[in-house]
């Protein structure tokens, strides 16, 4: 006996798949979150640990030179966040002889000076010298200055000065410092330029004493120095003393 069987008909052609837009779709959304976190990262590092900061102009010398760059310590004193004129949380104050990066109260412009006094001390500055708490601050000529603006400036010379157990050089010409200071007030510095001729620093009444919450950090190294002549390899990765 004879079946009949039905002719089988062909497979239907499987329809076009739309699943290779969604990894791309994914892979466009994960590239998107690695930017985003290295940003945050970056900002984090930037507003809590360090900050780059570049000089300008003579007011450090010979310690720091116009066109270095130097990295600035963040969370050594407290917590200065961008686009604000003053820590919001302050943790610690600097020690005499720091160097730190600062909000001038004078115009609201970064400036960076070295620390000469803290809270409670008693700072007069008398014929070229500097007085802490009624004792002289122990300095000696060592000679020209050999760098920078002081190198043009007739009768500059470089002295090294000790403040506590810190030891640095400063620069001057006239050796004729105004008799201006007095005492520190509470979360107060006194703060001068190494340069002491071309520096607008708590001399200046409209600077005068610095609250700490104006400071943003305090400068560690240069890790990069640069001026006319090109680069200055003999100062890149030194410590600022």
């Amino acid at each position: 006996m004879k079946t009949s069987e039905k002719p089988v008909s062909a497979a239907p052609a499987p329809l076009a798949s739309s699943t290779p837009a969604e990894p791309e779709k994914e892979s466009l959304l994960q590239h998107l979150r690695t930017i985003a976190s290295a940003v945050l990262l970056a900002l984090c590092i930037r507003t809590c640990l360090a900050e780059p900061f570049e000089i300008e102009g003579p007011s450090m010398e010979p310690t720091l030179l116009s066109g270095d760059r130097v990295v600035v310590e963040k969370f050594r004193y407290g917590l200065f966040l961008p686009l604000r004129d003053h820590a919001d949380i302050n943790w610690s104050s600097p020690e005499p002889g720091d160097v730190v990066v600062l909000r001038s109260p004078a115009d609201g412009v970064d400036i960076i000076k070295r620390v000469i006094g803290v809270a409670g001390d008693e700072i007069e500055l008398r014929s070229g010298d500097v007085y802490r708490n009624g004792k002289v601050v122990p300095t000696q000529q060592l000679g020209k200055c050999t760098t920078g603006t002081g190198a043009l400036q007739p009768g500059c010379r470089v002295y090294e000065s000790k403040i506590d157990e810190k030891t640095f050089q400063f620069s001057t010409a006239y050796r004729a410092l105004d008799e201006l200071g007095g005492r520190v007030p509470d979360k107060h510095i006194y703060v001068l330029g190494d340069h002491r001729d071309h520096s607008n620093d708590s001399r200046n009444p409209a600077v005068g004493m610095i609250p700490v919450t104006a400071i943003k950090g305090r400068a560690l190294a240069i890790y990069w120095s640069s001026g006319e002549h090109g680069v200055r390899w003999n100062r890149t990765f030194q410590r600022v003393q």
